[in-house]
């Protein structure tokens, strides 16, 4: 078989990432709680950054992207010379992948892990391990069971997306400390900023620590940039040294590198965002408890909530009543999750509404 028909073979096994569905062809007006965006999009000052930029968009970026580099630097306390960027964190976990494994090597992520682990796995030639989770959360000891000598990269989302649980600062030091030093180790906290935990981290501190650690970053989230699509990664010299030689010239645009620096100072904008998240996550949890379904509970901007296995009260049936009245979830089925569905946390208004639905479709007071 020739090279060009073996690279075609392997990537048809690779299942396509399936995002959550935006729009609905007989409602013009819907809500949308399925892709884990900011409540409140992008920030004012965010907004006004572009129109100040509009006559600069002819021009190429900065390779370097050192604006925003320092920008990060300053608002994380982090060395600038660590952090890398990219078109979403979605390319720096790829390049990652390709980069640190290869044909017999294997890639360990969890089970109900983010869909974009096994897909740059394979993406790589790499083989995928999921690693079985325990009560909806990363199972350390599982993962560490599962190493091998063709183990060469480790994922581990922190929170979790799609279960919403997370890992303390010292369930992942431990973890760490018996962790072969040839394995990196990526830790995914695209969702750090909503967490209020004591007992979090974002990893930052192993990264400082040792050379094969790396922590991922996005603006997508709590910042409102899912649109502009740039990520960022704090990593050591030696791996941020490899990365910035292979990754592609240009890979943030300008008028995302203008957004991301400009919502980095707006502390005022992530603030409100943060206390939105904490206050309605929690009430939303409660609401979904009273009406008699399991959620799991979440740190992060999104709540998972089991449903029935079959019949009128299935994830599958609810996910549909909530489509024809113009309300979008995410269904799970694709992470092994058939009898669940994921909710956004949403503005207030939109969170009522489906409240509302849900109620009428439970017939509770």
């Amino acid at each position: 078989m020739s090279k060009i028909l073996k690279i075609k073979k392997q990537l048809s096994n690779i299942t396509k990432y399936e995002a959550g569905i935006s729009k609905l062809a007989n409602i013009k007006k819907v809500i949308k709680l399925s892709s884990n965006e900011g409540a409140f999009g992008p920030s004012l000052k965010t907004l006004k950054t572009f129109k100040k930029f509009n006559n600069q968009i002819f021009r190429y970026p900065d390779p370097e992207v050192n604006k925003l580099r320092n920008a990060i630097s300053k608002r994380y306390k982090l060395n600038k010379n660590n952090i890398i960027c990219g078109n979403g964190s979605d390319e720096i976990l790829a390049t990652i992948a390709r980069i640190f494994s290869g044909p017999g090597d294997e890639i360990l992520f969890s089970e109900y892990g983010f869909l974009m682990y096994p897909i740059v796995t394979q993406l790589a030639g790499a083989k995928g391990i999921k690693i079985k989770d325990v009560k909806h959360k990363n199972c350390l000891r599982n993962f560490f069971k599962a190493i091998t000598k063709k183990t060469k990269i480790i994922y581990i989302a922190n929170p979790n997306n799609p279960t919403g649980t997370y890992l303390t600062k010292k369930e992942l030091n431990e973890f760490y400390k018996n962790l072969p030093k040839k394995i990196i180790l990526v830790i995914d906290a695209a969702y750090a900023e909503y967490v209020d935990k004591e007992d979090y981290t974002t990893g930052d501190d192993l990264v400082k620590n040792n050379s094969n650690v790396i922590m991922t970053r996005t603006f997508s989230k709590i910042y409102g940039l899912a649109g502009l699509r740039i990520g960022w990664a704090f990593c050591s010299n030696e791996i941020a040294n490899i990365y910035n030689r292979v990754r592609l010239p240009f890979n943030i645009n300008s008028a995302a590198l203008e957004a991301s620096v400009a919502v980095l100072k707006d502390r005022e904008f992530t603030s409100k965002s943060a206390k939105h998240n904490k206050f309605y996550l929690n009430w939303l949890t409660q609401k979904i408890i009273k009406l008699g379904l399991i959620p799991v509970p979440s740190v992060a901007n999104f709540l998972l909530v089991r449903f029935s296995k079959i019949g009128k009260f299935s994830a599958k049936n609810v996910y549909n009543y909530l489509l024809s009245k113009g309300i979008i979830l995410r269904t799970v089925e694709n992470y092994g999750l058939k009898n669940y569905l994921r909710i956004s946390i949403g503005k207030k208004e939109e969170l009522v509404k489906l409240l509302e639905f849900l109620k009428i479709y439970f017939k509770t007071k």
